[in-house]
């Protein structure tokens, strides 16, 4: 059997030991469209070149999202209503436009300067304190604040929503015991979430509990399976993505002194370093699309009904685009990687995920800080998100 043959991507063991860019890399070049077995499943193929992920993004009517992103067949929300991202057009549209106005670059950059604020009150409980865990202290509890902010959560409930979204986000047996957690996760979701509702219909905010519960389409209220959708869509995916940009780019830079040197000497530098560490990292590891009809592509027919992944981290690898792929590059351009996702399903937080991660580096530079790490991350086993558990650093003053 050849290695490429051998090539299982759903054995997690790679993805934890941050290995797995050396499989991706055999599939690039040998096997661009790969069949993996699935336990328990029906089988999926693979795509892993840059040109081939976006167009299977880009074809919504060849590739529906309607059966499930994930490789499992099933989705988070339940088999209730789809969320948006488990949708095709002409459904999808009209929903997605009721955040979209809430999460534009301008609308979020009026939250700058309470997401410095929260950026200042982490640094302050971390800064000169020793060894501390970067995830708990800082990646996770920054967007969580913020996110909770957005939908109006009190942040003394932010412990439950990452309790949440881990126990959602992954098989990894520290969070799970299986699907049976997460069912119970989302039940738990719903729930809360609809106390919070009942309280924004009494009495609305500025916030998106409060958008949604007042939102219609066609006419039409929302009802309870899109709002349930809609809020674990939102809790997820504004948690998990910049937790996991914040703590794979420090990994980075860390690795690639010179490359945070570099932000010391010129900060303008840091939206650019911004966008590598998304790259580099791809926080979304993979997407699941399913194919409506036949197609050939790389001399091999996917059938009606079979499923295809779209592997982000290896697009964002491949050497036909990116020189000198493995190596992270601050100033790198072009930078038009596809850690955000791609075409109509693009992330709908990925302004705010960038807001976030460039003010945080922009607060480290401002106040003479650097974050060092002490030992190698403990990665998520998932092939789902690029997490990292744990990662021991210590905040110290870069003011020689």
């Amino acid at each position: 059997m050849s290695d490429r043959a051998a090539i299982d991507l759903m054995d997690l063991a790679a993805f934890e030991g941050g290995t797995d860019h050396e499989l991706f890399r055999k599939l690039r070049e040998h096997a661009p469209l790969h069949w993996n077995d699935e336990p328990g499943g029906r089988g999926f193929w693979s795509v892993t070149r840059y040109e081939d992920i976006r167009m299977v993004a880009s074809d919504h009517e060849t590739f529906s999202s309607a059966e499930g992103t994930q490789i499992a067949d099933r989705r988070a929300e339940g088999h209730g209503e789809p969320s948006i991202h488990n949708m095709d057009p002409p459904r999808h549209g009209p929903l997605r436009k009721v955040v979209v106005p809430h999460v534009r670059p301008a609308k979020v950059r009026l939250l700058e300067d309470e997401i410095v604020g929260v950026i200042d009150e982490l640094l302050d409980s971390v800064t000169g304190a020793g060894e501390v865990d970067f995830v708990s202290t800082i990646a996770s509890r920054l967007p969580l604040l913020i996110v909770g902010r957005l939908l109006g959560a009190p942040a003394e409930d932010c412990a439950d929503l990452l309790r949440w979204t881990n126990e959602m986000a992954s098989e990894d047996p520290e969070y799970s015991a299986g699907p049976e957690t997460a069912a119970k996760a989302r039940d738990e979701v719903f729930a809360y979430f609809h106390e919070l509702e009942q309280a924004r219909r009494r009495a609305p905010r500025e916030d998106l509990v409060s958008v949604l519960s007042q939102a219609e389409v066609g006419g039409c209220p929302l009802n309870r399976g899109q709002l349930d959708a809609y809020y674990l869509l939102l809790m997820v995916a504004g948690n998990e993505t910049t937790r996991n940009l914040l703590s794979g780019g420090l990994v980075a830079l860390n690795r690639w002194p010179r490359e945070w040197a570099s932000l010391v000497e010129d900060p303008d530098r840091i939206p650019a370093a911004v966008e590598e560490m998304v790259r580099w990292s791809s926080p979304v590891l993979s997407m699941r699309r399913t194919a409506t009809r036949e197609v050939e592509l790389h001399g091999q027919s996917i059938q009606a009904g079979q499923k295809v992944v779209m592997w982000f981290c290896s697009g964002n690898r491949d050497e036909r685009v990116f020189t000198d792929p493995d190596t992270f590059i601050g100033a790198r351009t072009p930078n038009e990687h596809l850690g955000f996702g791609w075409g109509i399903h693009a992330c709908l937080g990925a302004h705010l995920a960038r807001l976030e991660a460039n003010l945080f580096l922009r607060r480290l530079v401002e106040r003479g800080l650097k974050v060092e790490t002490l030992a190698e991350p403990a990665r998520l086993q998932s092939n789902f998100f690029r997490g990292i558990k744990r990662l021991p650093v210590r905040v110290v003053s870069d003011r020689g």
